[in-house]
């Protein structure tokens, strides 16, 4: 398009070297010349059909941005601040503050069929270039431009715009034309018919794209009248849309309308080539200013005179310039003559010749007329018949003339006469001061000089004064600043001179050489000469500055000409004068001085300060405002002395008159001498434009003054602006009137802006708070919800919409405006905000992010229970197989695999003591095994290995040479071949020696065998006695003894060193649990810090902050009590051998294991339901935070979500603990179980043994001392058995404190549970008021909402890790579920070990048992008898050991002790089930609750408005 243009020359104006603004070049040739380029649509009001505003309307942008769909406004024609009329089309277009025209919106039927009409009446004929529309809100689906090329013609399309040509014109789409088709076509296209963008969008219309003669554009008369157009029109057919208008909904339809904030016309006034300007005419209508001797309002044909061609417009190549008729100069008028000038070439026909001549050409006189050349008119001889001799004239036209009288035909009298009469001429009566000259020979007026007038040029003429002989002009100029031409000679001034004698010094002068360069100047006694030349003196200040009171006097100056004692007659000097951006010059001719006395070197130099005589030539006004405001005055003298410098001026005084100071006659608006300071009620029409400005009226519209300089005004009545043109802010009125009431109160909420509607005299409201809309801000915006005037019942505030952002920010209808429920939720989520996820459907629906919303569950059809389609909303985890994990149940639990579709995963079965852990290969179930060994469980040991452990197993090292296989006894013993012994059969046996030839073991000779029979013999004697002491023949007669107490313990532990170590290894993780309840607290001050609870702490999230840390402190506290519990244990030195309660223990301490591991389950379902009641709260908490859309609220439910969070920590830590706990407890009871069962055996045959030994040797004392009952031997071990009950006693209150511990510990986590979800269940029940205090103060939280979701969505992130990390925990749990069990067979183990040795003690101890002592036993091995009087007491001692140990047998036979326990924990934990169920079904009902609020709220009638 700019190519195409730029080769017309219709583009923007070329430089002044072009010729664009000049019809003629420096030689004074015609030229094509046009107007410049311009903006043909700028300041011209175009008419509209529709336009927004009258009613006032409503009107909604559509920005493409979040909050933009909820940004409205007022269109209204009557307030200057909020109508949108055609004049913004024209007007100056401004990227910062746009105006628009707009028309009415979709509700008001703008729409196809319906057009929006805009007429541009340019006043004349243009060649346009371009059509530029930039539209304010998205470009129109169709529109089309039309054009007139003549006033009153028909309208022509000029070009289509749709995306529906065919549909809409009924025109295809093109955009060029081939060669030879018609250009006066219009073309349709659908460049610019798309909705986006959605504002600031430009339609460019070129009007010679696309068309082939646009090269040829001067050739070309079908393209000069294409781009011909006096009027255009703009048809607005049909609107772009999204689709939504269908829906008819009155928000949607207020956000379509036509809209345009700049309508620019490029082109050049129409004048052919013959004009380089347009101006108004007479008629006031726009036209050329013709040149090329052309006329018309576009130049379109030539002048009356200039017919000697026809008309042609002007091209690059020629300028075709009208020539005038050659009529001999005889004729004004001719005509065009066609064959005149196909015969000759000049069509120019004269017609009414004068001066008697004749012809086409006038070129012929007629009889009795004479001409002295063949182009000079034909004349009559006209003798004077007063001046002349005779009336006939000779052959040159020459009359006979009398005295004083002279011309050519007598007609004149001579120099210095005048008045011709029949007695001839009279002398003439000049005043010489004005006159130049003589006076006229023939009227006898004098000749005037340039200002002055008058029969005897003694008048000034108007605009002058003062009439001096010495002046050229004969009068003074008025200067007056330039606003005054009435002025007169002023009195009260005197002459004065500025004079430069050089008598005390150089006085401020200096010199300047070419470039600006100063240089020395000297100084001698009277004069200043210079060193070099060229140079310039240079004026001081006092000749500077304002001098325009020397206009037209004397500048002299008096010189010496240096190096020469007689010096020229005359030399030049020169004199340049510089101020307000104009230099001028003058030279003089220095002559000498007029004194007979001196030198001929001495000369005088005069310059008159006048424009006559300076170079460049100015206007007396210019001259005057340089001298106004001299800059610089330089004398150009080559080498000379100046001596003296005198400048005639003027000044206030009485002694010598200066009548060139001029007092003015000041107009309207000026006062002062010299008209330079404005009248009151006036300023400068420039701010601080200085004397030169002019001054105009004051525009304050009776509401102000203003400042001359400035003007600027200042305003009162509640009136603002340059002119207190509006009403301020709050007011409405008519500001125009004058009055002092002419701005009134707007009745507005809050003070804020109206306006008032001219036709009905209504107050509309114009700047409605946010969200709100109406006349009188009574409705809400779209995309908010409420009643804001309690119309329909209670008020309630525009809300916005809280869709939780799950709907489209461009649509229109996203929540019903009276509940605000969400109607079109995207991103697969549902609910009343958009706050849940669809059904199969699973993520967090509040999530920024839409990657982040609701994913599909995509559930593992291998993995997952049939017939069960959709996952946990929140977590996204679908109901898996028995033992299969993973959110998608596609993977097999820790210590399970082979995943089989409807079946689940097997179980690994992984041996507790081979394998290294209980998880397997998913695939084959191989176990990692521990080192030695070997099998799929782990569950033997490899070839060569022995000892199955947990330790793996450990290589045999049996000796190659000495034992028959590699495999060893489970006692790392191995199996020797004969003639080889020890534990590797790396040693010969007794009697053998080793051949190192055979390399075996060799049996010695016979001699040596008879030594190691008989040791043989006493050895096998010696193990006979050894195996009948560890177990008795019970079938052997037995003496009858009493029973000495219970069964001996088998639990003695070597030392109290372990017991020690087990007490340092609680006190470390006390300790531990101890310093990560002192940083939960640190984190907890931290978070209070930044809350600032320090300096209010009154709001709920400081509440709740203060709570969670009385919290941390009493479990601080009570971790602390059980460290100093455990600090203060006391464990005796030594462990008693003797037998205790033993039985009694390790079953109290296999129940006290299995309610360690009934709570520790009781505690991991509690934290998981704990885990999905705070994730259910986390999601209505948040749902409440969207649909209040406050800072406040948001920040006080993120921080409870925190709490909870941080409470799931809490209660998960304390399960952990639990576990820990209760797995360390069990490990103990573990190891003492595995003592009990190691020492059962010594402890049974010693104690049994000493018991025999002793009883049959007293059994012979007795015999010898009758009368003594044997009975008292038990009082020996009465202290001992006394001791260790005691001892038992010690440890079993130990046991009993860690089992209350155990139990504070489940108890608080439970109860830390309870308050959190009583905490939960609060904040609940404050969320109306905490929505309506949120709803209250939306205003003051806008700015750092968006901060605010920064953090929300960084505490949502923190949020899913500690849910990760809560899963992890349910896993831990479930381990530590599975090793309980684990360790739960092995107590049942055990206790078949421990009734089995009961049944041992039994029967040793029974009175019906027979003791079979070998007789070989020395009795002086066995104590002493005790003494005769203590058999009594052994006796009761006996008797009480009985009762214990029958009531220990029917603790072991009872199983009904150890089912109430675990029914009790059972019961707890459905108790626990049902009070989470509780809490679930009340969340429920608030919901419930909180809904039915709304809905009530929203019925309300409209007479409790009173609510709040």
């Amino acid at each position: 398009m700019q190519a195409a243009a730029v080769r017309l020359g219709l583009l923007g104006p070329r430089p002044a070297a072009g010729g664009m603004d000049s019809c003629y070049d420096a030689q004074g040739r015609a030229r094509r010349c046009m107007p410049v380029f311009e903006n043909a649509a700028f300041g011209r009001e175009a008419q509209v059909t529709n336009t927004c505003g009258s009613p006032p309307e409503d009107y909604c942008l559509q920005m493409g941005d979040g909050r933009s769909t909820q940004l409205c406004r007022r269109c209204d024609m009557g307030d200057p601040l909020r109508h949108h009329n055609a004049t913004y089309l024209t007007d100056f277009h401004s990227q910062e503050e746009s105006t628009w025209w707009q028309s009415q919106s979709m509700a008001f039927g703008v729409q196809h069929p319906n057009s929006v009409n805009i007429t541009l009446r340019l006043g004349k004929s243009y060649e346009i270039t371009y059509v530029r529309l930039k539209f304010h809100t998205s470009r129109p689906e169709s529109f089309a431009i039309y054009k007139r090329s003549r006033a009153g013609g028909p309208w022509v399309p000029y070009q289509y715009y749709s995306a529906s040509c065919k549909k809409t014109y009924g025109k295809r789409e093109r955009q060029y034309l081939r060669p030879g088709e018609d250009e006066h076509v219009a073309f349709c296209t659908e460049e610019f018919s798309d909705i986006s963008p959605l504002s600031g969008g430009n339609v460019a219309f070129s009007t010679l794209e696309g068309r082939p003669s646009a090269y040829s554009f001067d050739q070309s008369p079908v393209l000069q009248d294409w781009v011909t157009v006096t009027d255009l029109l703009i048809s607005l057919n049909r609107l772009n849309t999204f689709g939504d208008d269908i829906f008819k909904d009155p928000k949607v339809l207020q956000s379509y309308y036509y809209a345009i904030t700049d309508f620019s016309v490029g082109g050049r006034c129409k004048c052919n080539g013959h004009a380089s300007e347009c101006a108004p005419n007479e008629a006031g209508q726009l036209a050329c200013l013709c040149q090329h001797n052309t006329t018309g309002v576009d130049c379109e044909q030539c002048q009356a005179f200039y017919q000697d061609r026809p008309w042609a417009r002007g091209t690059a190549e020629s300028a075709n310039e009208c020539l005038p008729c050659n009529c001999s100069g005889h004729s004004d008028e001719c005509f065009y003559d066609r064959e005149l000038y196909r015969s000759t070439g000049h069509g120019g026909h004269c017609r009414h010749c004068r001066d008697n001549t004749d012809g086409p050409r006038c070129e012929r006189c007629r009889p009795n007329f004479y001409r002295w050349d063949g182009w000079a008119a034909c004349q009559p001889c006209s003798c004077n018949v007063a001046g002349s001799l005779q009336l006939q004239c000779d052959s040159s036209g020459a009359c006979p003339c009398k005295a004083t009288v002279t011309g050519w035909k007598c007609e004149r009298c001579q120099d210095g006469f005048h008045s011709l009469s029949e007695g001839g001429c009279r002398p003439c009566d000049c005043d010489p001061a004005g006159s130049v000259g003589t006076c006229d020979p023939n009227s006898g007026r004098c000749a005037c000089k340039e200002k002055v007038e008058g029969h005897l040029c003694n008048i000034c003429q108007p605009g002058s004064f003062n009439l001096e002989p010495h002046n050229p002009a004969g009068c003074t100029s008025c200067f007056c600043y330039g606003h005054s031409n009435v002025c007169t000679a002023a009195t009260g001034y005197e002459v004065h001179r500025i004079h430069s004698d050089f008598s005390q010094g150089p006085e401020g002068w200096k010199a300047e050489a070419a470039g600006g360069k100063e240089t020395p100047l000297h100084w001698a006694k009277g004069k200043i000469y210079l060193e070099q030349e060229p140079a310039d003196f240079i004026a001081p200040e006092k000749f500077l500055h304002d001098q325009h009171l020397s206009y037209g006097q004397l500048l002299s100056l008096h010189i010496r000409v240096e190096g020469n004692e007689t010096g020229p007659l005359a030399f030049p000097i020169g004199l340049v004068l510089e101020g307000d951006g104009i230099v001028v010059s003058s030279s003089s001719s220095a002559l000498p001085g007029g004194d007979s006395q001196s030198l001929p070197a001495e000369h005088e130099a005069t310059f008159r300060l006048h424009e006559v005589e300076m170079d460049p030539s100015l206007s007396s006004f210019d001259f005057q405002h340089l001298l106004s405001n001299l800059t610089a005055l330089r004398i150009q003298a080559g080498r000379v002395s100046l001596h003296e410098v005198r400048l005639t001026s003027a000044r206030p005084g009485l002694s010598s008159p200066a009548s060139w100071v001029e007092d003015c006659v000041c107009p309207q608006g000026y006062v002062g001498q010299f008209c330079d300071s404005c009248a009151p009620g006036f300023k400068r029409e420039a701010p601080f434009g200085g004397p030169f400005s002019s001054c105009i009226p004051c525009t304050c519209n009776q509401h102000g003054s203003c400042d001359p300089n400035t003007g600027h005004c200042q305003c009162r009545h509640h009136t603002e602006g340059p002119s207190c043109e509006r009403c301020a802010p709050g007011f409405h009125g008519n500001p125009f009137v004058g009055h002092i009431d002419d701005c009134k109160p707007c009745p507005c909420p809050g003070g804020s802006p109206c306006t008032e509607i001219p036709e009905s005299g209504e107050v509309v409201c114009t700047h409605c708070p946010s969200g709100q809309r109406g006349r009188r801000c009574e409705l809400c915006e779209d995309g908010f919800f409420g009643d804001p005037l309690g119309r329909d019942g209670p008020i309630h505030p525009c809300s916005p919409c809280q869709c939780n952002g799950n709907v489209d920010s461009n649509a229109v209808g996203n929540c019903d405006p009276v509940s605000g429920r969400c109607l079109r939720c995207l991103y697969n989520t549902t609910g009343e905000h958009c706050e849940r996820c669809q059904e199969g459907f699973y993520g967090s629906p509040l999530a920024s992010s839409p990657t982040g919303k609701c994913a599909p569950c995509r559930c593992d059809p291998g993995g997952s229970a049939q017939g069960l389609e959709t996952c946990d909303p929140t977590t996204g985890q679908c109901p898996c197989l028995p033992h299969v994990t993973g959110r998608d149940c596609s993977r097999c639990q820790l210590g399970y695999y082979d995943l089989q579709p409807g079946t689940g995963c097997k179980s690994c079965k992984c041996n507790l003591v081979g394998s290294q852990e209980s998880q397997c290969h998913l695939l084959t179930g191989q176990c990692p095994c521990r080192p030695g060994v070997e099998g799929r469980p782990c569950d033997r040991c490899q070839p060569g290995f022995f000892g199955f452990s947990m330790k793996g197993c450990r290589a045999c090292h049996c000796s190659p040479l000495g034992s028959a296989t590699p495999q060893c006894h489970e006692n790392s013993t191995c199996i020797c071949k004969r003639g080889f012994v020890g534990y590797k059969c790396d040693q010969c046996q007794v009697n053998y020696y080793y051949d190192q030839e055979q390399v075996q073991c060799q049996e010695c000779p016979v001699c040596y065998s008879l030594v190691q029979d008989e040791a043989d013999k006493l050895r096998a004697k010696l193990q006979k006695m050894e195996e009948w002491l560890q177990k008795p023949d019970c079938s052997s007669p037995q003496p009858h003894f009493p029973m000495l107490g219970e069964e001996p313990r088998g639990d003695s532990l070597p030392s109290r060193y372990l017991l020690q170590g087990a007490k340092v290894m609680f006190l470390e993780q006390v300790a531990q649990l101890e310093g990560s309840v002192s940083a939960a607290w640190g984190r907890l001050r931290n978070a209070s810090g930044a809350v600032g609870c320090a300096s209010s702490g009154s709001d709920k999230t400081c509440i709740l902050l203060s709570e969670i840390s009385a919290v941390l402190q009493s479990a601080q506290q009570e971790i602390q009590q059980a460290a100093d519990t455990l600090a203060t244990m006391v464990f005796p030195q030594e462990i008693s051998k003797e037998p205790t309660s033993w039985g009694r223990l390790a079953l109290e301490s296999r129940a006290l294991a299995e309610s360690h591991r009934m709570t520790a389950a009781q505690v991991a379902s509690v934290a998981r339901k704990a885990l999905l009641a705070s994730n259910a709260s986390y999601i209505l908490l948040q749902s409440i935070l969207e649909d209040n859309s406050t800072l406040e609220a948001s920040s006080e439910l993120e921080d409870r979500y925190q709490e909870i969070q941080q409470a799931q920590e809490e209660l998960a830590a304390s399960a952990l603990e639990a576990v820990t706990e209760a797995k360390k407890t069990f490990m103990s009871v573990r190891q003492a179980n595995a003592d009990m069962a190691k020492n059962l055996t010594l402890s049974s045959w010693s104690g049994s043994a000493g018991l025999g030994s002793l009883l049959l040797c007293r059994s012979g004392w007795l015999q010898e001392a009758p009368g003594v009952s044997w009975e008292g031997e038990g009082q020996g071990v009465y202290p001992s058995v006394s001791a260790g009950a005691k001892k038992a006693l010690v440890r079993q209150k130990s046991q009993a404190t860690l089992s209350r511990k155990m139990a504070v510990v489940r108890d608080r986590a439970i109860t830390d549970a309870q308050r959190k979800t009583k905490q939960a269940e609060r904040m609940l029940g404050n969320a109306p008021s905490v929505s309506a205090m949120a709803k209250k103060t939306v205003k003051e939280v806008e700015i750092v909402t968006r901060e605010s979701t920064k953090r929300a969505q960084a505490l949502l992130r923190e949020g899913k890790q500690e849910h990760r990390h809560s899963r992890e925990l349910a896993k831990h749990v479930n381990q530590t579920l599975l090793e309980l069990s684990r360790q739960e067979r092995a107590s049942e183990k055990l206790r078949g070990e421990l009734e089995q040795a009961g049944q041992v003690s039994a029967r040793l101890l029974s009175p019906d048992s027979n003791w079979d002592v070998p007789g070989s036993l020395p009795c002086s091995l066995l104590p002493s008898p005790p003494p005769p009087d203590a058999a009594a007491p052994m006796e009761a001692m006996l008797n009480a050991s009985r009762l214990q140990l029958a009531h220990l047998r029917l603790r072991l036979a009872e199983p009904g002790s150890l089912a109430k326990k675990l029914s009790h924990l059972q019961q707890e934990a459905e108790q626990q089930q049902q009070q989470i169920e509780a809490f679930e079904s009340d969340l429920a009902e608030v919901l419930a609750d909180k809904q039915n609020l709304e809905a009530i709220l929203q019925s309300l009638p409209e007479g409790c408005s009173g609510w709040q």
